[in-house]
């Protein structure tokens, strides 16, 4: 199992677990279906079930639970911040709970409080365990294979992979960067000690210089694509061969049959 270093969104981990071997697109599909059912879904039991089945995914790839604990606290902490927008702002005509000098608490907000923070922590969940369990050159790959026939309607689906992988690629090179920077500010001097609320005012400031770098990785990049001769529209070949078989087949019948049995039976008797 890897226990060592930090792992986060968009990085992958090479290792052997059931899910590493399965094909990209035995994944993508029950997670797309997840992505879709969570926005017409309402029931808490829909969400907690999801995601106690996604989080059992990570720690059967080999996952610690204190890792996952350490890699999901800067998430819990924006899940916390759309808690309390939802306790403040989202107050409706429902029961109310708290009131104290004018302001007031109702059960309506606290049910939207935990609903959208639920499903952000579910959304997060899906892409740790899509993008831990494959390379970005398999996950490209699988969309490309995917979307397919969107090009008989002249869709630049190879041009979309390529965004993709550019995209997942860049996520762990921002992440390598803004600790760069904020090495080299504390060598400078700069404590980000303290409360909650400072360190994330001082490392707000960090932020603009990530941009930068960014802009500045993008720009060499596109004069790279450039100088290879890369032209939008030509078909490509593949990397790698992958093989969607019959474990393939029968994970994504099952996981999609279990999905549609849990947003069905909440739905009717959540």
């Amino acid at each position: 199992m890897f226990q060592s270093g930090p792992i986060m969104l968009g990085q992958y981990r090479p290792m052997d677990s059931f899910l590493h071997r399965l094909d990209a697109r035995a994944k993508i599909v029950p997670i797309t279906a997840v992505l879709v059912l969570s926005l017409f879904s309402t029931s808490f039991a829909f969400y907690l079930g999801t995601l106690f089945a996604l989080i059992s995914g990570l720690l059967v790839s080999g996952v610690s639970l204190g890792t996952l604990a350490r890699n999901f606290r800067p998430m819990l902490l924006l899940a916390l911040i759309t808690v309390l927008y939802h306790l403040l702002f989202s107050n409706d005509d429902s029961r109310i709970l708290v009131e104290y000098q004018g302001v007031y608490l109702t059960e309506g907000a606290v049910r939207k409080a935990g609903f959208f923070s639920l499903r952000l922590i579910l959304f997060v969940s899906v892409a740790f365990l899509v993008t831990l369990t494959n390379s970005p050159s398999e996950l490209a790959e699988a969309f490309v294979k995917l979307m397919r026939p969107l090009t008989w309607i002249r869709v630049p689906v190879q041009d979309l992979a390529m965004i993709i992988f550019i995209a997942i690629r860049f996520i762990p090179i921002l992440y390598e960067e803004f600790h760069a920077i904020r090495r080299a500010q504390m060598i400078r001097g700069v404590s980000f000690n303290g409360g909650w609320l400072s360190r994330i005012r001082k490392s707000v400031v960090i932020i603009i210089p990530v941009l930068v770098v960014a802009i500045q990785r993008a720009d060499d990049l596109a004069l790279a694509i450039e100088a290879r001769g890369y032209q939008s529209g030509p078909a490509r070949t593949m990397y790698t061969r992958s093989r969607f078989g019959a474990n393939e087949w029968l994970f994504m019948s099952l996981t999609l049959a279990a999905l549609g049995l849990a947003f069905w039976g909440t739905r009717i008797y959540g």
